[in-house]
């Protein structure tokens, strides 16, 4: 248990408005808060493990589609010519438009990278690839691609386009989802997720449960094995069971 010159310290340090949404939850109990607070960085790391996991699967699903389906779109010029399988370099439609912004900073950020590397990196200076372009893709572009049930969004018809064309092949096993908004509001949430988890934010009203099933039945949609291996080493429900304080039946 830590002494109150510790809870002194933590609280000076870690600042009180942080860690007043932990004390609120129990009964401004200073011991118990800084339990709390270590349990939720717990959780959080759990989940970013399997998050790890959900968003290079799933990045690296619909990449593999939008190559196959890239390489085969025609240009719009009579030449009978097409586009190649480099999306981010030459998209064809709809996905030049859903992703302009995405591609020029993901470049940008890949070339920044290449320029941060020591000096004795083995790719120092090297041509800069569709891979280094696609691992500065962030999560959430993926579920800005996938299908939407607002008709009224400009990019509703594109979308659709993509996932009737090539996306809905990125998830060989989805079950009940002909339509893909099932994928898309799963992608949506994680998402979420990990935005709170990267900005160290309380996971305190999170559905635990629901989120950690988001990332398996993803997963699973993809790859059956990949979703059981990645269920094999989760913590999360683990860390879930340890929480100090009561947690509400939706988490």
């Amino acid at each position: 248990m830590p002494t109150r010159a510790t809870i002194i310290a933590v609280n000076k340090h870690l600042h009180p408005v942080r860690l007043a949404t932990y004390s609120a939850r129990c009964g401004n109990d200073p011991f118990l808060a800084l339990e709390l607070y270590k349990w939720n960085l717990h959780l959080s790391a759990a989940f970013q493990q399997v998050l790890a996991i959900s968003e290079v699967a799933l990045r690296n699903a619909i990449d593999q589609q939008l190559r196959t389906w890239n390489a085969c779109q025609p240009h719009h010029t009579r030449t009978g010519a097409t586009h190649g399988a480099d999306w981010l370099i030459d998209p064809a439609r709809p996905l030049n438009s859903l992703t302009r912004g995405s591609r020029k900073t993901a470049t940008q950020h890949a070339t920044e990278a290449d320029g941060n590397r020591d000096s004795k990196h083995p790719r120092k200076g090297a041509v800069i690839t569709h891979d280094d372009v696609l691992a500065q893709i962030t999560f959430g572009v993926w579920p800005k691609l996938l299908p939407t049930p607002n008709a009224g969004d400009a990019s509703y018809r594109g979308r659709q386009v993509l996932w009737r064309d090539a996306l809905r092949l990125a998830f060989p096993h989805a079950v009940n989802d002909p339509h893909g908004l099932v994928v898309a509001d799963r992608a949506s949430r994680l998402h979420g997720l990990r935005n709170r988890v990267s900005h160290m934010e309380p996971l305190l009203d999170v559905n635990i449960t629901a989120r950690h099933n988001d990332a398996l039945r993803l997963l699973g949609a993809i790859s059956p094995e990949v979703r059981d291996w990645c269920a094999g080493f989760s913590r999360v429900v683990e860390v879930r069971r340890k929480c100090p304080v009561e947690l509400s039946r939706h988490s």
